[in-house]
């Protein structure tokens, strides 16, 4: 018998089957490829629904952190509420704070920010709230706290019907409001020096111990057209003031005494100029001589501890 003939044909068959099983790899790789299916890749023209709504975001050239593989749908559609839950954690003493300052439920707001940040993919931890500016920008603020405190103004224009106007008068003493100055100062408004802003409060308001001043939560000296201006609570009363020196005076490069108090108390001297009271120059100085030498540096458990024995 001669074997050659069959061991041609057995090399024929082999080379046959080898080529017809390099087809089918390249063939099948190409189309897995072109899924992304087989290592995690999706397309960058491929949409996914967004975690938690019904929005869609284009999920971009991402790196996966456990494979160094551009990552799945998995790994990016939460990534905005993610940062928010992160916030939300980080700042919840803040938020339940604020929330009782402005007279909202905490609840509201909680929902409120899941709605903003539904179907957004930027971040930006200083602008909680996305609040724009007259050119449509997302406004961005000096500081996370500042920012915060903006969208809870913000919130409450937006929603006045879930605001409590329960006026509560205060009864408490005056470290406590001394400490709010500096805890809004020293953390949020900090274009305000804080010697300057206790001095005015404590030269208007008998070193916060006036009890008509206090029971209307202002120490200093708002007016309205129906006289003294009344606040809910102490805390938004003292973060109305901060916030009024930060925008109107400082804001407006008025840094000094006498440049506030021109504004701020003003009268007029013998030749008919406007200036500064100098009995009200007097009262402030006197005060800034007892707070300059004060630690300011107050943060939120200090004075949650300080509200609760005040």
């Amino acid at each position: 018998m001669d074997t050659r003939k069959a061991s041609r044909v057995s090399w024929k068959h082999i080379i046959c089957c080898l080529i017809l099983l390099l087809i089918f790899v390249f063939t099948v790789g190409i189309h897995i490829n072109a899924k992304g299916e087989s290592d995690g890749i999706l397309a960058t023209s491929d949409v996914v629904p967004l975690a938690k709504s019904g929005n869609f975001v284009k999920v971009l050239n991402v790196q996966s952190k456990s494979q160094g593989l551009l990552a799945g749908p998995n790994d990016n559609v939460t990534i905005s509420l993610d940062k928010l839950n992160y916030y939300i954690n980080t700042y919840n003493f803040e938020l339940n704070f604020l929330s009782n300052t402005f007279g909202v439920n905490y609840q509201d707001i909680i929902d409120d920010l899941n709605s903003r940040h539904q179907g957004v993919e930027d971040f930006d931890f200083s602008n909680i709230g996305l609040l724009l500016n007259e050119e449509g920008n997302v406004k961005k603020y000096n500081n996370n706290l500042y920012g915060l405190v903006e969208y809870f103004y913000d919130y409450v224009e937006r929603n006045p019907k879930k605001v409590n106007k329960k006026w509560v008068p205060y009864t408490g003493n005056a470290d406590y409001v001394e400490k709010l100055i500096m805890y809004f100062t020293t953390n949020i408004y900090d274009n305000v020096d804080v010697t300057t802003a206790l001095s005015i409060g404590a030269a208007e308001s008998g070193y916060y111990k006036v009890d008509y001043m206090l029971r209307c939560n202002n120490v200093f000296g708002g007016m309205s057209s129906n006289g003294l201006t009344k606040f809910k609570n102490i805390e938004f009363g003292v973060l109305s003031y901060i916030r009024m020196l930060s925008r109107n005076y400082y804001g407006s490069g008025l840094t000094t005494v006498s440049a506030i108090g021109k504004r701020y108390c003003p009268t007029y001297d013998s030749f008919g100029n406007k200036i500064a009271s100098p009995h009200w120059i007097n009262l402030v100085n006197k005060a800034s001589n007892k707070y300059k030498d004060y630690e300011t540096n107050v943060n939120l458990q200090d004075l949650l501890n300080l509200k609760g024995n005040a």
